[in-house]
């Protein structure tokens, strides 16, 4: 049986439903564009920029907990978009 999850401290709500939407995004993108490298590319920067300026405007309002959800967000739709990108311009992502 699964344990079930803490609580979260303090009555915060978690953060995590960020993540899913920017990757949602990302995927809704991918399948418009038929997986256009140009296209994702310039999607996965703008993301990461929008989540950016999103961190800045909760740092600057005092809200830390959106600050983390922010960044991460933006650190995960980089790392992976570009990882994907980079993995469809090697020729990679085809193999049967």
């Amino acid at each position: 049986m699964t344990e079930p999850q803490p609580p979260v401290p303090n009555g915060k709500s978690p953060k995590t439903w960020l993540i899913g939407v920017n990757l949602g995004l990302m995927l809704l993108v991918a399948v418009l564009s038929q997986g256009e490298p140009v296209v994702l590319a310039g999607t996965v920067v703008a993301l990461a920029v929008i989540n950016g300026i999103a961190a800045f405007l909760m740092a600057v309002s005092g809200k830390l907990n959106w600050v983390t959800a922010f960044l991460l967000s933006a650190l995960l739709v980089f790392i992976i978009g570009l990882g994907i990108c980079g993995l469809m311009l090697s020729n990679l992502g085809g193999m049967h």
